[in-house]
């Protein structure tokens, strides 16, 4: 197995596990606060859903820093300056700062509920996309564009099923 060929399975590794873990981490988030009460066995569901995020971004970070330095040694840096790529720092930087943030208590718990959730999950199923999109002819303004009103696109589907199944904010 070449280099580049583990860095590829490991960062589609960590992909999964930060599009999968979000996407369960939303959904059993919803069905915890359908009753008002996140009980013990909830909380613990979603501690582990968290915990399978965090590992998710620590593994799509490291592998994303040997892909700079497997391009940068190999003398293909051109590489680096693709607005997709950029597109992808971004928003796994945005992923990085929300998480410090959160754990900070830099967040008020009623934005972290239904916009956190949106940015959460619109970056991972972002970051997925633009990392199986090889031919995406797309300027960094137009990615990142597109980006932010599925953010807020995402934030009004949640705040909508919060409004159906009655879960205050």
């Amino acid at each position: 197995m070449t280099w580049r060929i583990f860095l590829v399975i490991t960062h589609i590794i960590g992909t999964v596990l930060g599009a999968g873990g979000a996407t369960f981490l939303e959904i059993f988030y919803l069905k915890a606060l359908k009753d008002g009460v996140i009980d013990p066995y909830e909380s613990s569901t979603l501690k582990t859903l968290i915990y399978v995020l965090r590992v998710g971004m620590a593994i799509v970070v490291l592998s994303g820093f040997g892909f700079f330095l497997q391009l940068r040694l190999t003398g293909r840096a051109e590489l680096l300056y693709e607005p997709r790529l950029w597109a992808k720092m971004i928003i796994v930087v945005i992923l990085v700062l929300g998480v410090v943030a959160w754990q900070a208590k830099r967040v008020p718990k009623n934005m972290a509920g239904w916009f956190g959730g949106a940015i959460s999950l619109t970056s991972w199923y972002a970051a997925l996309i633009l990392g199986a999109w090889r031919g995406l002819e797309a300027s960094l303004l137009e990615i990142m564009t597109v980006y932010v009103a599925v953010i807020i696109v995402v934030a009004i589907v949640f705040a909508g099923i919060r409004k159906l199944l009655k879960i205050k904010t």
